[in-house]
């Protein structure tokens, strides 16, 4: 078309049309801005396109991360039901006449079993969003609010469990602590690195009962346990209710993608 015009202009110029030169001069000009106009609006289109794509591939990323919070919160939860199980077993041990102690000092450090791991979110897919700068290709202002909510808001639920687990672990191994007649070489781990060559395990035996302020102290650090895993449970529970809701609604963006 362009070079239609410039033909058409060089033949009025050297026919002396100088009106006809002008005009089809500015039609060329026209015609340029115009395919100018299209290639920038398609690469718009383009980059809207991909920019959509982008978007709807890290909603679905955004998924998979939360999916495996889900999972890892199960299990955190599961460890918790088994712990709480041990104190409640731990208490029943030391309300009887005879104590044994070798099932009170396992039942208590089954009681704190890995009470220290702490939930982390997976961030994999909301790190790459705010290290590369495309935070910004989340059009729903809504969702990017939540999202930065749940990113928030587990960690702090995280303290929160690190307080009740460290005061667990810290009356646990307390060295106050009369850690011979609360029986704690009859744990198994401990009874299994007893060096017998060296060590006279006959001079490490306890009084045949149990002291009645050793047994006082056990009791007060298995309510203390039983406290510090009610107090996770709870703080799961609440979590549970951030992480299905951030789950339904990616659920639903993930599945524009299909």
């Amino acid at each position: 078309m362009i070079k239609f015009f410039r033909r058409i202009r060089q033949k009025a110029m050297k026919a002396g049309k100088v009106k006809s030169y002008v005009l089809y001069a500015i039609g060329e000009i026209v015609l340029v801005v115009i395919g100018i106009l299209i290639a920038l609006q398609i690469n718009t289109w383009n980059q809207a396109y991909e920019d959509r794509q982008l978007e709807k591939a890290y909603y679905c990323k955004l998924l998979e991360d939360v999916t495996q919070d889900e999972a890892l919160l199960k299990k955190l939860n599961e460890e918790d039901q088994e712990r709480i199980k041990w104190v409640n077993q731990s208490i029943h041990l030391l309300q009887q006449e005879k104590v044994n102690r070798a099932a009170v000092a396992n039942a208590m450090r089954n009681s704190i079993n890995l009470i220290r791991f702490n939930f982390k979110p997976s961030l994999s897919a909301f790190d790459d969003l705010k290290s590369s700068g495309k935070l910004g290709i989340l059009r729903d202002l809504e969702l990017k609010k939540k999202l930065l909510n749940y990113y928030a808001v587990l960690p702090g639920y995280g303290d929160i469990q690190d307080i009740v687990a460290d005061a667990s672990l810290e009356s646990y191994l307390h060295p106050s602590k009369d850690f011979l007649q609360a029986g704690f070489t009859k744990i198994d781990f401990v009874q299994a690195e007893l060096d017998t060559s060296i060590v006279d395990i006959s001079k490490l035996s306890e009084n045949s009962l149990m002291p009645n302020h050793i047994r006082e102290k056990l009791l007060n650090e298995s309510i203390l346990h039983l406290n510090s895993n009610a107090r996770k449970k709870a703080v799961f529970k609440l979590m549970e209710s951030e992480i299905l809701t951030m789950k339904a609604v990616l659920e639903k963006k993930c599945s524009l993608v299909k």
